[in-house]
């Protein structure tokens, strides 16, 4: 008899939040020569329902739309527990206006126009990130720092017995922090093991992430961790005792 062969993967799903008709043909054009299976959603609440219901992979989210800002959407869901990436479209490009996009959740952002080559290299390099813990595991897949659990084949982190919701980009860095604890790890190294590429990003897009982080770890006082920003180089997790 011949060798089963193995299941097809599964093909990506990538929610697309964008209002104006042309650039969502464009975008739909991109994502589908890519083979992502596409859901498109012209409005905020639409994409809202979209993001809960149809479990995305990844949210590819306008920040100008007719009925609620992408800050806005990016804002509820992750409050409704959508942790998948979300790249922040925009014609914005302060930096400001960057770290308020990356504060909200979202885990990039690509400011318009874009190049089509650049936008279906970031997507893979989110997707792939999202299947791949960013370094080895130890202890069979968990590490452990004070009394923060990050177990990377389940993906999950745990303080005692409460699981902490983090966000993908979230989970990389703890996980990368924790396996390598005590260590300094520059802002150019967390860019390039967690997002995967360097080019036109500015460093500091690291930070927002990092406070976010911090806060969710600082309000549990069994954490047992500090994560500390090293002024000039990076960022460091340490255990307390």
């Amino acid at each position: 008899m011949p060798e089963a062969q193995p299941a097809a993967q599964a093909r990506k799903r990538v929610l697309l939040i964008e209002d104006e008709p042309a650039i969502r043909t464009v975008v739909i054009e991109i994502l589908r020569r890519e083979g992502y299976e596409v859901i498109e959603s012209a409005s905020g609440q639409q994409g809202i329902r979209a993001a809960v219901s149809r479990e995305p992979d990844l949210v590819l989210l306008d920040w100008v739309l007719p009925d609620i800002s992408g800050l806005d959407v990016c804002r509820e869901i992750r409050r409704q527990g959508v942790l998948c990436p979300v790249i922040m479209l925009t014609g914005r490009s302060s930096k400001v206006d960057m770290v308020v996009g990356l504060e909200v959740g979202a885990d990039d952002y690509i400011t318009k126009p874009f190049d089509a080559r650049e936008l279906a290299a970031r997507l893979r390099a989110h997707l792939r990130r999202a299947d791949q813990s960013p370094s080895a595991s130890r202890r069979e897949g968990l590490l452990v720092v004070g009394g923060v659990q990050v177990d990377t084949e389940s993906r999950r982190v745990r303080v005692s017995d409460e699981e902490i919701p983090l966000t993908m980009t979230e989970f990389n860095l703890l996980a990368l922090l924790a396996a390598n604890a005590g260590r300094v790890l520059t802002r150019a190294q967390l860019l390039e093991k967690v997002w995967g590429y360097l080019a036109d990003v500015d460093y500091h897009s690291v930070d927002p992430h990092m406070q976010r982080l911090r806060r969710k770890l600082n309000s549990r006082d069994a954490a047992g961790v500090a994560l500390e920003a090293v002024p000039g180089l990076g960022y460091r997790l340490t255990p307390l005792s």
